[in-house]
């Protein structure tokens, strides 16, 4: 495959906050990488710093030559007052400056520079791009092209966002967090959309299940390096079980010699370790039904936002109503975690006194 991006011992850090060091890994065409890691440990930065916004300490950032890059931020924004139309042609990309440029022409009463501009927009093949806008935000279901910006949703903003992005044909798409306050139903249409892009795509972000069906590899940030996983989110979060059951074999190497000769003998001999993996059965249920509760308050939540996001033409969805939406995600967020460490910590016991 050929190679879009190659990152070769990539060193940042700020004062004596190290957030990676030599950290090297490569993208290439047609690929889509998931990046996971925790909050803090650099992920928007290495973003920035691929996409030419921030500087580093050392290592190389190395592009294919004349590569169309494509960067999805976690917060777009544009001016209020534009329309979702112009704010697709928004962008910093020559072909969709000359495109605004002629707008702006055409909307003066002085045109003693559209004749210049017209040869430049046949030069540059630009006639097409407003309808190809139009396809784009219809496919993205945006369809009011006349509404301000300053009357969209977070998610219709989103969508507009990376409609500025693909009318630029860009061979790779960066994006950086893109489910943060989007609906389920507007999260499927993304996630569908850069399905259906047939150039490479790196996604940041926390949301496993927007990765479970995109990601075809993973990177991890962790210990201030990164580590190559490949199959996708299944396979990433399978072999994160195995490395934390050899972890807790290592840590632990007597207490696991002593499970395994109390899986020796029958069960009622071990009245003791059948009771403690009663209780860790207690303790998985309780984190299940967290999770379920989790899971419900987020769907009412996301039935609220898509309620007002109808509603858009009055007002904005309010803050308050995101906050606890993002609360009430952190709080699964937790939910599964608290989980995932229960089953990694007892499987192994689970398994070997039977049931």
């Amino acid at each position: 495959m050929i190679s879009y991006l190659q990152i070769d011992k990539l060193t940042k850090s700020f004062g004596d906050l190290v957030l990676f060091e030599d950290i090297t890994f490569g993208v290439a065409q047609g690929q889509k990488i998931g990046l996971i890691a925790k909050n803090g440990t650099g992920k928007t930065t290495l973003l920035n710093i691929i996409g030419g916004k921030e500087d580093y300490d050392s290592g190389e950032v190395v592009f294919r030559k004349d590569l169309r890059v494509g960067y999805l931020e976690q917060s777009p924004s544009y001016p209020e007052e534009l329309t979702v139309l112009q704010a697709c042609f928004h962008s910093k990309n020559e072909t969709v400056r000359l495109i605004a440029e002629y707008e702006e022409a055409m909307a003066k009463e002085d045109h003693s520079n559209l004749e210049d501009i017209l040869t430049r927009m046949d030069s540059f093949k630009a006639w097409d791009y407003e309808q190809k806008a139009k396809q784009i935000l219809g496919q993205l279901k945006i369809h009011n092209f006349n509404q301000k910006i300053g009357e969209l949703s977070g998610g219709q903003l989103k969508r507009v966002a990376l409609a500025n992005v693909l009318i630029t044909d860009p061979e790779l798409i960066i994006l950086d967090e893109p489910t943060n306050h989007l609906d389920m139903r507007t999260k499927d249409i993304l996630k569908d959309a850069l399905k259906k892009f047939d150039g490479t795509v790196i996604v940041v972000s926390h949301d496993r299940d927007f990765l479970i069906g995109l990601a075809d590899k993973v990177y991890e940030f962790t210990n201030k390096n990164i580590k190559e996983y490949l199959g996708g989110v299944t396979h990433f979060l399978e072999a994160k079980k195995l490395e934390c059951f050899r972890e807790y074999e290592q840590m632990h190497p007597r207490k696991v010699q002593v499970e395994e000769k109390v899986a020796e003998q029958p069960v009622s001999e071990n009245k003791a370790a059948f009771e403690e993996r009663k209780q860790w059965n207690k303790e998985i249920k309780r984190s299940e039904v967290k999770i379920e509760k989790s899971e419900l308050e987020i769907a009412d939540l996301e039935q609220a936002i898509v309620d007002a996001e109808g509603k858009m033409a009055t007002g904005t969805i309010s803050d308050e109503l995101l906050k606890t939406y993002d609360e009430a995600k952190k709080r699964l967020e937790a939910c599964m975690r608290e989980w995932e460490e229960e089953n990694e910590r007892l499987e192994m016991l689970k398994s070997k006194v039977g049931n």
